[in-house]
C-alpha cells in the first residue's frame, strides 16, 4: 500500500479516518478524522504492557505520522475518563498544541494529571447533546452508559457525512451512578441516517446482553455476607458504581469500608466533588479501619490486574504498610482480567493462597459486569442507528473480525482497520494508504 498523497491529507474533503492506536490492540486509543486538510482526534490514551519481570510498561501512541506529513490537529475530543482514552494527554498534548474538549468529570481527571508548573493548551468543558462547531466539523457528545460516569459517543458531521464514534459503552438500565444512555437521541440520529459507525469491539465475540451494575451489587452482597473474617475487594478504581455499591454493602453487613491505593483515593475524591458518590457512612481511613475487629473490615484496593506495586500486590507479598492479611480472610476480585496480565495476576493469587486467604472471582459469583457491549447490546444500538457501514476498533484483530462478522449479519458492510491505515469514508470505506504507527514507551 502506498504512502498518502498530499491532496488526500490536505485538500480532499473525504472525510478520512486514521487509527494511530486502539485498532488491533487494547489501549492507546487515538483516532484521527480529517476533511479538506483539517484534522481532529478522538481520545488520547496509553497502553499497559506486561514485562518479563511482571511490572507494567506504559506506552503512548507515536505521533510520527503527524510530524512527517505535517498534520496539525484542530482539537482533541474526549469520550470519557479512562486511562486508555486520556492517559497519554500529559505526554503528548503540549506537542499537539490544540484545544481539548471533555466533559466536566473527565476534565477534572485530566487536570489532576497535568504538571501545574507547565503551560498547557486550552481545555474546554462540553455539554452533552449540544452540537459545537470545530472548523469543518460539527461534534455532538451523546451520553452512554459505561463503567465510569459521563461516558459519551461522539456524532461527527463532516463533508456531508455523519460518523458515529461509539466510544466505550454498554446498555445498562440501572447503572447506579451516572445517567442513562440517551436512547431517544440515538433513535433520532438513526431516523436522519448514519453513514459510518466506528465501534467498540471488546465484547463483540460474546453472546447475550450486558449485566447491570445493580445485578453486580446484589452478587457482591451475597458473596460478602458469607465471609466471616476480613474482606478485601479489588476492582477498577474508575468504577464509581462499584465504590457506591461497596459502601452500601459495608453498611448492610455491619462492616466499615476503607480505600487502599492512590488511584482509588483520586477517583473517590473526584466522584464526591461531582456528586456521584454520596453513600453514608462512606469510607474511613486505613488507620482507623485497621484497629477494628477483622469481621468488621471491608477494604477496597487497587491491583486487580496483577500490578505488583499496587495495593493488592503488596498485600500478596506481605509488604503493605497499613494491612497484613491473615488466614481466613477473603479477597474478592470484582474485575475482569485484561489480556496480557495473566502471569502477574496468577503470581498475586498464588501469594494470597499461600497466606491462607480465600479467593472469590467472577467465575464463582456474579460480582463483575463488563463496561463493553456484547452482541445483544450491539444489535439494539445498531437497530436504533440504522448505519450503512462499520469500522470495528477498540480490540485485538480477533475482536474486530467478530464485530465485523456480526455487523454484516445486520446488513452493515465495511472493513477492519489496522493502526496506520488511511481510510476514505466518502463512499464505502476504502483503505487508500499507509501511515507510520506504533507505540513509544514512557519512563515513569
Amino acid at each position: 500500500m502506498p504512502a498518502p498523497r498530499f491532496d488526500q491529507l490536505h485538500r480532499k474533503p473525504g472525510p478520512f479516518f486514521i487509527a494511530l492506536g486502539g485498532a488491533g490492540m487494547f489501549g492507546a486509543n487515538f483516532y484521527l478524522y480529517g476533511t479538506g486538510g483539517e484534522w481532529i482526534a478522538i481520545d488520547c490514551g496509553f497502553a499497559l504492557q506486561s514485562t518479563p519481570g511482571g511490572s507494567n510498561q506504559v506506552s503512548v501512541p507515536s505521533i510520527d505520522a503527524l510530524e512527517r506529513y505535517d498534520i496539525k490537529l484542530s482539537a482533541i475530543l474526549i469520550t470519557h475518563g479512562h486511562e486508555d482514552h486520556i492517559g497519554a494527554i500529559p505526554h503528548l498534548w503540549r506537542q499537539l498544541d490544540c484545544p481539548l474538549y471533555a466533559s466536566p468529570f473527565a476534565a477534572s481527571l485530566i487536570r489532576n494529571k497535568l504538571d501545574p508548573t507547565l503551560r498547557w493548551p486550552t481545555l474546554k468543558e462540553i455539554r452533552p447533546l449540544e452540537p459545537i462547531g470545530i472548523g469543518a466539523f460539527q461534534a455532538e457528545w451523546i451520553p452512554v452508559t459505561h463503567s465510569i460516569p459521563e461516558s459519551h459517543a461522539i456524532l461527527l458531521e463532516a463533508a456531508g457525512k455523519r460518523l458515529y464514534h461509539s466510544g466505550d459503552w454498554k446498555l445498562d438500565p440501572q447503572p447506579l451512578v451516572g445517567g442513562l444512555t440517551a436512547q431517544g437521541r440515538l433513535q433520532a440520529i438513526g431516523r436522519s441516517g448514519v453513514d459510518v459507525i466506528i465501534g467498540d469491539s471488546t465484547n463483540a465475540p460474546v453472546g447475550g446482553a450486558s449485566c447491570s451494575e445493580a445485578t453486580v451489587q446484589n452478587g457482591l452482597l451475597d458473596a460478602i455476607r458469607q465471609c466471616r473474617k476480613r474482606v478485601v475487594v479489588t476492582c477498577f478504581a474508575s468504577n464509581l458504581a462499584r465504590l457506591h455499591s461497596l459502601a452500601e454493602i459495608a453498611f448492610d453487613t455491619t462492616r466499615y469500608a476503607g480505600l487502599l491505593g492512590r488511584s482509588l483515593l483520586t477517583m473517590h475524591s473526584a466522584g464526591r466533588a461531582h456528586n456521584y458518590l454520596s453513600s453514608q457512612p462512606g469510607f474511613i481511613g486505613p488507620w482507623e479501619l485497621g484497629y477494628l475487629p477483622r469481621e468488621q473490615q471491608l477494604w477496597i484496593c487497587t491491583g486487580s490486574q496483577g500490578e505488583p506495586a499496587a495495593a493488592l500486590g503488596k498485600l500478596a507479598g506481605g509488604s503493605h504498610p497499613h494491612l497484613t492479611l491473615e488466614s481466613g480472610d477473603t479477597v474478592v476480585f470484582s474485575s475482569r482480567l485484561i489480556p496480557g496480565n495473566e502471569v502477574p495476576l496468577a503470581a498475586i493469587k498464588s501469594g494470597l493462597l499461600e497466606q491462607g486467604v480465600e479467593i472469590i472471582d467472577d467465575d464463582m459469583a456474579p460480582i463483575h459486569a463488563s463496561g463493553h457491549p456484547p452482541q445483544e447490546d450491539l444489535r439494539q444500538l445498531y437497530g436504533w442507528l440504522r448505519g450503512r457501514y462499520l469500522l470495528p476498533v477498540h480490540g485485538e484483530l480477533y475482536h474486530q473480525q467478530a464485530h465485523m462478522q456480526f455487523g454484516r449479519s445486520m446488513g452493515l458492510s465495511g472493513l477492519v482497520p489496522a493502526n496506520g491505515d488511511l481510510i476514505d469514508l466518502s463512499a464505502q470505506p476504502c483503505k487508500i494508504a499507509d501511515l507510520p504507527s506504533g507505540l513509544v514507551v514512557i519512563d515513569r
